[in-house]
Formats: C-alpha cells, sequence, structure tokens
C-alpha cells in the first residue's frame, strides 16, 4: 500500500514537468470562469476561493484557498492518516537475561527462561512463546494554516510554501498485538506465584518473567530507583493489562516546503495540480514512551530484531518529510 501512494506521487509529480501552469495569482484575463476580471486585484482580497484535496505523507487532506495578494495565498485545511499497521514483536526476559541467546557458534544457549517455560508447560500444558507481537499504526492528524509564497513575478510555476501544522502530540502508537493476551496472562500467573512461594520453592530458582525491550542507556534515577547503565530495562503490563508504546512530537509544527504548480485540465484555468516537498519540524528526536513512562529514544539501547529496528527508524526522524500531491478546483 504505501510503494503505491509513493508511486502514485512520484508519476503525479512527473506529470507536472508537462503541464501548462496557470497561476494561482492571475493579473491577466481569466478565460473560463471570470471572463474580463482579474483573479486577484486591490480591494478584492479574499473574494475568490479555491478547494482541494491532498494525498501525501502527512494523509490524506481537504483545504480551502484563497489569495491575500499577487504573491501570497493563505490556505486551511485538516489531514488524516489512514491507520496503516507495523508488526514487530517485544522479547521476554527470564530472570533478568534475554530469553532467546546464542554462544560464539551461533547455537542457541540454554536460559533461566527455558525453565520457566519448561515449568509453565509442566503445570499447566501451555508452551508460553519468547516473545508478544505489537502492532503499530501512524495517528498523525493535524490542522494546517499554511501560506503559499510566489517570489517570482515572471514565473507563478513555484511557489515557497511556510505555516503551521497542529494536531495531538502523539502521531504513532503500538499496542499489544493478536495473541499476546495469552502470554500475557501466563506470564501474570507465572509471576504470581514466584512471589507468593516459600523460599525453598523450586520457582524461585527461575526469577521473575518480565518483558525486555533493552538495555538502560545510562545511568539514572526515577521515582526513587537507581537504574545503571547496561542493567536490563524489564517492562511488565499496566494495571489493566496494556503494553503500549506511544511515539511522541510536538503538537505544533512548524512547515516549510517548495511546491510547483500547473493546469490539471489543459483547457481549463480552474483546475490545477500542485506537487510539493517540504518537511515538519516537530522537535528533534521523538519521545517513544512505553507504559511505565521510559522514553525509548533516551533511555534504553541494545534493541534487538523487529523492535530494534523500529524504534530506530522513528529515532532517525529529527524532522518529518513531506511529499504531497494536491488537487485544486476554483470555485468562485
Amino acid at each position: 500500500m504505501k510503494k503505491g501512494i509513493l508511486c502514485f506521487l512520484m508519476a503525479c509529480t512527473a506529470a507536472l514537468a508537462e503541464a501548462q501552469y496557470i497561476p494561482a495569482f492571475r493579473t491577466d484575463t481569466v478565460e473560463v470562469k471570470d471572463a474580463g476580471k482579474e483573479y486577484w486585484s486591490e480591494k478584492n482580497t479574499f473574494k475568490h476561493l479555491e478547494v482541494s484535496v491532498t494525498l501525501g505523507t502527512t494523509g490524506v487532506g481537504i483545504d480551502v484557498a484563497a489569495p491575500i495578494c499577487e504573491y501570497f495565498q493563505v490556505r486551511l485545511g485538516y489531514d488524516y492518516m489512514p491507520p496503516f499497521k507495523l508488526k514487530f514483536d517485544m522479547p521476554l526476559a527470564g530472570n533478568g537475561e534475554a530469553a532467546r541467546q546464542y554462544d560464539e557458534n551461533g547455537n542457541r544457549k540454554v536460559t533461566y527462561f527455558n525453565q520457566i517455560e519448561k515449568y509453565i508447560y509442566d503445570n499447566s500444558g501451555y508452551e508460553i512463546d519468547d516473545h508478544i507481537q505489537m502492532e503499530g499504526k501512524l495517528t498523525m492528524n493535524n490542522l494546517k494554516l499554511l501560506f503559499d509564497i510566489y517570489p517570482l513575478a515572471y514565473n507563478k510555476h513555484l511557489h515557497v510554501t511556510a505555516g503551521i501544522y497542529w494536531g495531538p502530540s502523539q502521531f504513532a502508537k503500538a499496542v499489544k498485538g493478536s495473541g499476546a493476551d495469552v502470554t500475557l496472562s501466563y506470564m501474570q500467573n507465572y509471576n504470581s506465584q514466584y512471589e507468593s512461594a516459600s523460599a525453598d520453592d523450586e520457582i524461585k530458582k527461575y526469577g521473575r518473567l518480565d518483558l525486555y525491550p533493552g538495555d538502560y542507556d545510562h545511568d539514572f534515577v526515577t521515582n526513587g530507583t537507581r537504574h545503571k547503565k547496561g542493567e536490563a530495562y524489564l517492562l511488565q503490563p499496566s494495571d489493566n493489562g496494556d503494553v503500549t508504546i506511544q511515539a511522541k512530537s510536538w503538537s505544533l509544527k512548524p512547515y516549510l516546503g517548495i511546491g510547483y504548480t500547473g493546469r490539471l485540465i489543459k483547457s481549463r484555468d480552474d483546475w490545477k495540480v500542485s506537487a510539493e516537498l517540504g518537511a515538519l519540524i516537530w522537535g528533534g528526536t521523538p519521545e517513544q514512551v512505553t507504559n511505565d513512562g521510559t522514553d525509548l529514544s533516551q533511555k534504553v539501547t541494545n534493541i534487538k530484531g523487529s523492535m530494534g529496528t523500529t524504534v530506530d527508524a522513528v529515532k532517525f526522524l529529527k524532522v518529518y518529510p513531506v511529499l504531497s500531491v494536491r488537487f485544486a478546483k476554483t470555485l468562485f
């Protein structure tokens, strides 16, 4: 789905190279809708209105636009991101050690988790997984106030756009996926047995069972607890059984981009298409906060597997790239 959208955007951008441009702010006569009138002239600011739909990396959007003067246009709109999903695994740990470990020859080692796994199977007949599946999705939805600036009087093909996007600080969220509830239930039951067992009970040799996102990145103290660099970061579900990761940025995000506008239909001045490339400034490295309040971006390292790939990809996005195509119709 994502690849299809990207190909569509690239095709629209290429098509614009051959489009015959009709300026948004005309100083000549508009032939189709407003014969004998200028699109913009003194004292008729905001007397023309354009509506459009957009498709891009900020989602699917709608906006309305009106000229301020010959070189400026203001746009007000809203973008909605369809809920694309991405799946990744969060590992478990037994007695504070990763469930899945390998020796120097690539052979899997026997860990505390293997002993816990056998204990659970012997007592319940259930073979617990060494990970839970997480499902991530984009939740980016924003209002936008943008100003299109046409700096060249002799060439209204190009424009620079500046403005702001405003919406919830959370732009993505991961929650426990299909089948995770069963694993978490057995994990909770096992830990309850472990905590209530006597000191000489067999279960005390195996330790607790936890989720294991990674290791602490540095020494710090939180809620009176000291964490040391390299120590395993162990996670338990919230009181209602949820395991979540919220990716967050600034709520108010400045935007800057550059675009190109041309006719959508050769014989019609009132139908236009634009392509735009820009960036949302959303406050540096995004936060990735788990259900216990730990920021994976700032406090946790050595995150392995598909979860590590996902967390690193979000950390890489210091700004959010915007590529969009806009289809516009002048109403009057």
